[in-house]
């Protein structure tokens, strides 16, 4: 198969939900993906978290479940005016939260030695209509309480 595969989902109250949010200016669409898309995201931080605690050695300080954390990209949103919210390992130094965990990504792509243990990728994948219904839902309440609805 050559190109690119895509994923493609039909979502019940997507489009209402799209027709309301672009009538909004952008400070109140702002004030309402953000923490709909933290809520939805929040699916796989916890999905992430717990293959990591799965995979780790318990037997060594360094913990990669305790370093992964969701992060709000606001210099991308200055760059572009998106809004990106993301899950990921942060580098942390010894002594701090699980430690220095360099190594994970070796873990989650493998190495010439050691087979791959991809719990990064794994959580966002069996979770992606989860999080596409916890978007809208969040969506929703958001413009509810903001009274825009």
């Amino acid at each position: 198969m050559t190109g690119k595969s895509w994923i493609t989902y039909k979502l019940k109250g997507a489009d209402e939900l799209s027709r309301v949010f672009k009538t909004l200016p952008s400070e109140l669409q702002r004030q309402v993906v953000i923490p709909a898309a933290k809520d939805a995201m929040d699916i796989v931080l916890k999905d992430a978290i717990q293959r990591a605690s799965a995979i780790d050695d318990p037997s060594t300080i360094p913990d990669i479940s305790k370093n992964i954390a969701l992060v709000e990209d606001k210099k991308y949103f200055a760059e572009t005016g998106s809004t990106k919210i993301s899950v990921g390992v942060r580098k942390t130094k010894r002594g701090q939260r699980g430690g220095n965990t360099f190594y994970w990504w070796w873990v989650t792509l493998g190495t010439s030695r050691t087979r791959a243990q991809p719990f990064m990728q794994n959580a966002l994948n069996q979770n992606q209509q989860a999080v596409f219904q916890e978007f809208l839902s969040s969506a929703k309440f958001q413009l509810v309480r903001l009274g825009l609805n």
